[in-house]
């Protein structure tokens, strides 16, 4: 979404950013002048950070804006459409399930048959294929296939090995910053550079 208008708007950022990019690779820091010097180089970079940042949320806000108001607008429809396919989803395959359960107690009935010698081999191939729920229903739009996949399911977490436990540390920071001590956690100072950009 580049336009000329905005990239004359942004010509002066840019060229402050390139100086700013090649000062800070630069620089080398020995003194207390140096410091100094390189403290007030920092707040400039982070003074063009914010124009830059301003610049482009006039651009992005409306968007997300827009997006925010779409969603909104269209969210009770996608809810109850997921709705009505969930509960058509779970009624068709119940159904599929019972036909399934029919066939294997009418394919047992064949079986019994052959085995009593009161059918043949080709016959009961033919029975248990005719009674043999088919995997996909045609319909004048499309088709609706099933398919049988695999599911994981958790059933005990307690006997997950350790290799398959990611830890919560969004939740073990603010425990562990509130002075609660855990087991194999320990908080240690950290020095970052936090300058104010007047």
């Amino acid at each position: 979404m580049e336009t000329p208008n905005l990239k004359k708007e942004l010509a002066p950022i840019e060229a402050n950013i390139s100086k700013a990019e090649l000062a800070a690779t630069a620089l080398v820091i020995k003194t207390d002048e140096d410091n100094t010097k390189a403290s007030e180089m920092l707040l400039k970079i982070r003074s063009v950070g914010k124009q830059i940042k301003e610049a482009k949320e006039k651009i992005t806000k409306p968007l997300n804006e827009a997006l925010r108001n779409a969603r909104n607008f269209f969210a009770p429809l996608e809810d109850k459409y997921i709705r009505a396919e969930q509960i058509v989803n779970a009624k068709l395959v119940e159904y599929k399930m019972a036909q399934d359960l029919k066939a294997l107690k009418e394919t047992a009935k064949i079986e019994a048959k052959v085995e009593a010698g009161k059918m043949n081999f080709e016959k009961a191939a033919e029975k248990i294929e005719a009674v043999t729920p088919k995997k996909t229903v045609e319909t004048k739009t499309g088709q609706v296939q099933y398919r049988t996949i695999k599911e994981v399911i958790l059933e005990d977490e307690s006997k997950l090995p350790r290799e398959y436990l990611v830890p919560d540390m969004v939740k073990i920071r603010k425990v562990a910053l509130a002075g609660v001590e855990i087991a194999g956690v320990k908080v240690v100072d950290k020095q970052i550079i936090a300058g104010v950009v007047r």
